[in-house]
């Protein structure tokens, strides 16, 4: 991608920002853009979604000593009551996993009263990650379930997680040739887009773009999203730094092993030919111990 395709086109919304993404996805007046995009994710297991119905985004713990978790988006599906978690991810934080798994629990655990039957209605817990995965092989959807570890057969599909990896999207609108392709595409690179953009001119997903549309924006929601959009930026900023910090750093600690081989080697021959202790410490800088060992 060209440096300036990768620019902000500021037509339409940065669906990564905290803002946007909550905006397009856990509204109530634009939850058919919700319903779309579970409709697209799932369209291959013939599960239709027709309508939703949000809950809190903060869900309590049972005691004052639990964990206080906050959902981006969380509904149910009016008719099989199938519980719908989205969240959006942009960088790798230790423990990441973890709470993947505990938000899908506690939207389960959650169904159930005392003296209730132990029948439990699926939980699916999609995440937009804009990095790799660490301990899995790069791929553009991760669709974790319980499953038996030999056979491969599913145990239960109470508990599913999709992990979304955004880097993995496809390149170009070109070469989108699934409805779940584009719309992966489009949530990473639809503030890139103009309305000379292919896949605006092509008249899919219509509702998306005007309700992303920058100038469709209220003055609060603008100044919000203006907001959000400079928390994200700075932390992409940060990222940068801090990778550019790694790289610099890595460079100089090869730099030194490289140098401290080489003396290494020097000794070694200058020890093979016969020359004394003392002389090859005053030459090499090596200790005693160290050329001793080689």
């Amino acid at each position: 991608m060209s440096k300036k395709e990768k620019e902000d086109k500021n037509t339409f919304m940065n669906l990564m920002t905290d803002f946007a993404f909550k905006h397009m996805f856990g509204s109530v007046s634009r939850k058919h853009i919700l319903i779309q995009f579970l409709n697209i994710m799932f369209e291959k297991e013939g599960l239709h979604v027709y309508d939703v119905t949000y809950h809190d985004k903060e869900v309590l713990p049972k005691n004052i000593f639990g964990k206080v978790i906050k959902y981006d988006v969380y509904c149910t599906s009016p008719k099989n009551k199938e519980h719908f978690i989205v969240e959006m991810q942009r960088v790798h934080h230790p423990g990441f996993e973890n709470r993947a798994i505990l938000y899908a629990i506690r939207a389960a655990g959650n169904q159930l009263k005392k003296g209730q039957k132990y029948e439990l209605k699926p939980v699916y817990t999609i995440f937009l990650v804009n990095f790799h995965m660490p301990n899995l092989k790069p791929k553009d959807l991760h669709d974790v379930r319980l499953m038996d570890i030999d056979s491969h057969e599913i145990f239960s599909d109470v508990l599913r997680l999709m992990f979304v990896t955004l880097p993995d999207a496809k390149k170009t609108w070109e070469q989108c040739t699934t409805q779940q392709e584009k719309i992966i595409y489009l949530i990473k690179n639809l503030h890139r887009m103009d309305k000379e953009s292919a896949a605006y001119k092509s008249g899919e997903f219509e509702d998306l773009f005007n309700e992303a549309e920058l100038d469709n924006m209220v003055a609060e929601d603008a100044v919000a999203y203006s907001e959000s959009k400079l928390r994200l930026e700075d932390e992409l900023a940060a990222l940068d730094y801090n990778y550019e910090k790694g790289m610099t750093q890595g460079k100089i600690k090869g730099r030194e092993e490289g140098r401290k081989e080489e003396k290494f080697e020097v000794a070694r021959k200058m020890k093979n030919g016969g020359m004394s202790l003392g002389d090859i410490m005053l030459y090499t800088g090596l200790s005693e111990k160290q050329i001793s060992d080689l």
